[in-house]
This record gives structure tokens, sequence and C-alpha cells, in this order.
């Protein structure tokens, strides 16, 4: 009997842990996107400088934006890109996209930090 039971709950235990791992990559859309860089402009936008190959748009990215836990002014946002950027041009900086708080719905006052790998720019074809 109490072999049983052991078996059971470790069923449960391991049937727990693998969804709980499974849950979070599964749950959001498309693929994080490295950066080339990344600021808060003066107009109060997030700019991001990321690959394109001359079809990349805002629409291409999908923003997750999570509150910080310590305070409710910090979030951070991770740019997962839907779709591959399929499109021939030579573009070795890539291009600036840009987001107001608005669209992210965050407030004017937020403080923002964008936490996509970091990657250097290549450089350009001599």
């Amino acid at each position: 009997m109490n072999t049983l039971r052991h078996a059971i709950s470790g069923l449960a235990l391991a049937l727990g842990v693998s969804a709980c791992v499974s849950a979070t990559p599964a749950g959001l859309p498309g693929e994080p996107e490295p950066v080339y860089g990344s600021y808060r402009a003066a107009d109060g936008s997030l700019r991001v400088q990321v690959a394109s190959n001359g079809c990349t748009r805002e629409e291409s990215f999908e923003p997750v934006v999570m509150m910080d836990s310590r305070t409710r002014w910090s979030f951070t946002v991770e740019f997962r890109r839907l779709q591959p950027d399929l499109c021939r041009a030579y573009l070795p900086e890539g291009v600036e996209l840009s987001w107001t708080l608005d669209d992210l719905g965050l407030p004017p006052s937020a403080a923002v930090r964008v936490i996509n790998r970091e990657v250097p720019a290549p450089r350009p074809r001599r």
C-alpha cells in the first residue's frame, strides 16, 4: 500500500514539475530577439535596434511587459519576434523600431528596461 502511495506521489510530483517547466515558454508568443541596443528617447518612446533584411516592422514583434515585483513603477520588456524577416535587403545595422509607453500599456513615469540579449551589430562589408 505504501509503495503504491509513493509511486502515485512521485508521478504527481513529476507531472507537476514538468507542467511548471514547460508552461512559461509555451505560453509566450514567438522567439526572444537579440538586440543591437535599446534606449529611451527624448520623446519618451522606447527604441530598439534589431536585425533586419528589409521587412522588419514593429508588427514583427510582440513586446512582453513584466512588472518588477519590488516596485510598481519599474518594468521589464522582452521583444519576441513573431515572424522571420525573409526579405533580402542589405541592412548591416538593422533597423530601429519604436514603441510609445502607451503602446506597451505603461504609465508615462514608468522605468523600463529591455531584457533581450544584446549583441554587437555586424560591421558593414567594405
